[in-house]
């Protein structure tokens, strides 16, 4: 971790950081929560309101890519269950 990276590859190593992080909470999301819990996951995050100021397109669309991925991953779930 000595090599110097330009923002933009500190940013794209921060984003697969997150990914990966996010990967292992679903992980044990799914193990450990019933389903009533990841309902409301995704329910808590679709009653985001994008009307109250200070909200900009970037934390909407991260939002909305939260919510996509959390009803992806345990849609799928369900169905192989």
């Amino acid at each position: 971790m000595s090599q110097m990276l330009t923002e933009s590859e500190e940013l794209a190593s921060d984003l697969v950081a997150c990914q990966l992080v996010i990967k292992q909470i679903l992980d044990v999301i799914d193990v450990i929560a019933p389903t009533e819990v990841r309902d409301k996951m995704a329910h808590q995050l679709k009653s985001i309101d994008f009307d109250k100021p200070g909200i900009d397109q970037v934390t909407r669309r991260g939002v909305q890519k939260a919510i996509a991925l959390i009803e992806l991953k345990f849609s799928q779930q369900d169905v192989q269950h």
